[in-house]
């Protein structure tokens, strides 16, 4: 009976592996994602693939072992190892931010534990107006500090939960200072060495030569994305990975090979489904926890389904299609659940129908305009304040971005934006 059960879990995997295969060509053949795959169960990869390039200027390809930017999914990695001097006795959660940073507003009423679940009140500084003119280059530890400092609270310390990147990069600075040794020798010492993971470290300038890769964003073409230096993010999401390694840390700490059981409890015990550094992230009846990522053109997410044993990461340096609906069709072969592969033709239209659209378009109470443009017989639309993107035609009145899951359609003189849940009537202006 057994023997019987192993014989058709090979065959499911082989069936599987061929439908992931098909649907990373498909993506890869239309030019859509870079990325990079891989699943693990019972301890073993069971599925890897990559498709695009992790240089474009060079031809060098992705393969299952390029490094990316995995953004926020170091936010686990920044909690297990606080969760590690926890149980060492170093640190408890329930410690105040005024023991170690005093001057910032209501110190005395942070918890760890509020830093770690998202309920501090602390202002996110990557929300700030002025991040991005500082982002990319390097800035010591006593300015971030100082911007944090003089940042706006939220709300009320552990009064609700929201994301902010500002606690992590404190959470960071914090095992600095408990340890007396760098976030990358820590690092090292508590999860890279014990694991054997090879790959996985602090993050610094790329270098695709040494099979990193670089960021891309598309805007009619791929077009390299600026870099964030790595001293900003910290604990928030300065690490590097493959899919691989990511898999075998997710699996190591859910197997016990990291921190007590009393710590990975309380690591997973979810408030507004949020645990410390990591939340819920289901599948139909499939219940998953891990993190998603986002730094740079890189998109990340990582996830282990306890009831299956299995572990699933996925790196993008550059889309073209929304990196969650690679994710929804790798779950939904991996589960068996209906799936329709992507279609990524494009209608040609006539540049004089095209050429009606053209004008601004404004929502009264909705913050944004919306232009919309045409270029060498593509339509292009650009939000108030950010960059333009294409319009591909599904017809000759709806459009689409895949990249971000945008969806326009014209009719005389009105646009509607369909995004996500959001669906918004918009009016051309004179």
């Amino acid at each position: 009976m057994l023997a019987g059960f192993a014989l058709f879990l090979q065959a499911q995997t082989a069936l599987n592996s061929q439908s992931l295969d098909s649907l990373m060509r498909l993506l890869e053949a239309n030019d859509k994602l870079m990325a990079s795959v891989s699943l693990m169960q019972d301890g073993e990869i069971i599925y890897s693939k990559a498709i695009g390039f992790r240089d474009i200027e060079k031809q060098l390809k992705n393969d299952e072992n390029t490094v990316f930017r995995i953004g926020s999914i170091s936010k686990m990695f920044t909690s297990v190892m606080i969760l590690q001097l926890v149980d060492e006795g170093k640190l408890r959660t329930d410690d105040k931010l005024a023991a170690f940073f005093p001057d910032i507003p209501e110190a005395e009423n942070i918890t760890l534990e509020h830093l770690l679940r998202h309920r501090s009140g602390i202002f996110s500084i990557t929300d700030d107006s002025l991040y991005l003119t500082y982002n990319t280059t390097f800035q010591p530890k006593e300015k971030m500090l100082e911007r944090i400092q003089s940042s706006k609270r939220v709300f009320a310390p552990d009064e609700k939960t929201e994301y902010s990147n500002s606690n992590y990069i404190l959470l960071g600075y914090i095992l600095e200072q408990i340890t007396g040794k760098t976030f990358q020798t820590n690092l090292k010492e508590r999860i890279t060495v014990p694991l054997g993971l090879k790959s996985t470290s602090y993050g610094s300038e790329i270098i695709s030569e040494n099979n990193e890769a670089e960021s891309y964003r598309f805007d009619g073409k791929w077009t390299l994305e600026e870099e964030t230096d790595m001293s900003v993010p910290g604990g928030a999401g300065a690490l590097v990975s493959t899919t691989a390694e990511l898999n075998r840390f997710i699996w190591a700490l859910f197997k016990g090979e990291l921190l007590s059981e009393a710590s990975r409890e309380a690591m997973t015990k979810l408030v507004d489904n949020f645990g410390l550094g990591i939340f819920a992230m289901p599948f139909y009846e499939h219940k998953a926890l891990g993190h998603t990522g986002g730094i740079d053109g890189f998109r990340s997410s990582l996830l282990y389904f306890p009831e299956k044993d299995l572990a699933a990461a996925i790196c993008v340096n550059a889309s073209n299609y929304n990196p969650n609906e690679l994710l929804i069709g790798v779950l939904s072969l991996v589960f068996e659940k209906e799936y329709e592969f992507p279609s990524f033709e494009v209608m040609e239209i006539n540049p004089e129908i095209l050429s009606q659209y053209i004008g601004i378009y404004a929502k009264e109470g909705f913050p944004l305009k919306l232009e919309i443009t045409l270029k060498e017989n593509q339509l292009f639309a650009q939000g108030t304040g950010q960059a333009a993107f294409p319009l591909d035609a599904v017809d000759a009145s709806n459009f689409k971005f895949d990249a971000a899951g945008i969806k326009i359609s014209f009719s005389e003189n009105t646009l509607t934006l369909k995004q996500g849940g959001m669906n918004i009537v918009m009016t051309k202006e004179n």
